[in-house]
C-alpha cells in the first residue's frame, strides 16, 4: 500500500511579502513533519544530532555538517533522535527565485536541483559551515524576509557547495562522530580532552586528524561547538551571557567575547538582540 503523502504550500509559511521561509529546529522521533512534497524549493542543513532522512523512498542516515537539496516534486521525511535531538536549518523559497537567480550568474553551469537525489547531498566543510551560520543570522533577522536576502544567499549557494578537491579523503566517521557529539556542558568543560575521549584516540592522533581532515586545530573544533551552542542560547533564551560563557567551559567573559565575535562578527548583546525579534509562536 502506497505511504500517504502531503503537498505543502509555500503560501502556508510565508507572510505576506516575505520572499522565504527559514527556520531552527530540533527533531526529534515524536515531532517530525510527515511525508510530503511542496510546490517550491527547499534545502535544509544538520547542524547537530543524528536522524534519518526519508527521500523518495531511499532512507539515509543525517549527522551533522550535511546539507540537502529538495525539489519541488520530491517525496520525504526527516525525523531525528530521542536521544540525540537532530539540529536543522530549514530555507524553503519559490522555485522561479532559483531560476531567475541561475539565469542572471550562472546560466551555463549545470543547475545544483536537477542533479540525482544521491548527489544533491554535500558533506560541508568548516569553511561551508561557518558561512552558513553567518547566513542563518541574515536570513533568520532580515525585517520582512525580503528578496535581496535570499538571492544574495543563492548567489553564494555554489560556492558553498564546491566539489571535494581530486584525491582528497572523507572525514573518518569516528572524527566526524566526535565532533557532533560536542552538545552541551558537559563536552565543553573538558575541551579537547573530552573530543578526544570521545575520539577514542590520543590526543595526537586527534590533532592530526583535525588538521588533516578539517584545516582546524582540536581547539578550533571545541571553539566553533561553543560558539554554535551559544549562539542558539543566546537565540532561543534569556538567560544571562555569563551563564551561558560558563556553560561553554569559558570562565574569561572577554575571551568568550573575543570567540563570539570572530565567529559571528556581533557582540553577544547584539546577536541576541536581532535574534529575539524573529521568534514565532
Amino acid at each position: 500500500m502506497p505511504r500517504p503523502c502531503l503537498h505543502f504550500h509555500l503560501a502556508d509559511f510565508v507572510r505576506p511579502g516575505e520572499a522565504y521561509h527559514f527556520a531552527q529546529t530540533d527533531l526529534t522521533a515524536g515531532n517530525a513533519a510527515r511525508y510530503h512534497d511542496h510546490d517550491f524549493h527547499e534545502l535544509f542543513w544538520v547542524k547537530r544530532g543524528r536522524g534519518e532522512h526519508l527521500l523518495n523512498g531511499r532512507t539515509e542516515p543525517l549527522s551533522a555538517g550535511r546539507l540537502f537539496l529538495i525539489k519541488p516534486k520530491d517525496r520525504h521525511h526527516v525525523t531525528g533522535s530521542d536521544a540525540a535531538p537532530l539540529g536543522i536549518l530549514n530555507l524553503a523559497f519559490p522555485s522561479r527565485s532559483w531560476a531567475e537567480v541561475r539565469r542572471r550568474y550562472f546560466a551555463r553551469e549545470p543547475d545544483l536541483y536537477e542533479r540525482s537525489p544521491a548527489d544533491r547531498a554535500w558533506p560541508l566543510d568548516v569553511r561551508a559551515q561557518g558561512a552558513l551560520e553567518r547566513w542563518a543570522l541574515r536570513l533568520a533577522t532580515s525585517a520582512g524576509r525580503p528578496r535581496v536576502v535570499l538571492d544574495g544567499f543563492l548567489m553564494e549557494l555554489p560556492q558553498l557547495l564546491h566539489e571535494p578537491a581530486h584525491g582528497m579523503k572523507p572525514v573518518p566517521e569516528w572524527l566526524e562522530q566526535a565532533r557532533s557529539a560536542l552538545v552541551g556542558p558537559e563536552q565543553f568543560a573538558g575541551g579537547t580532552v573530552t573530543l578526544a575521549r570521545l575520539a577514542g584516540r590520543s590526543p595526537s592522533h586527534v590533532a592530526r586528524a583535525a588538521v588533516r581532515y578539517y584545516g582546524q586545530t582540536p581547539t578550533m573544533l571545541v571553539n566553533a561547538a561553543r560558539m554554535g551552542f551559544s549562539a542558539r542560547q543566546l537565540s532561543e533564551t534569556s538567560r544571562p551571557i555569563v551563564e551561558i560563557a560558563l556553560d561553554c567551559g569559558l570562565n574569561n567573559l572577554s575571551h568568550f567575547y573575543a570567540l563570539f565575535r570572530k565567529r559571528f562578527g556581533v557582540s553577544p548583546r547584539r546577536y541576541r538582540l536581532q535574534a529575539h525579534p524573529t521568534v514565532r509562536g
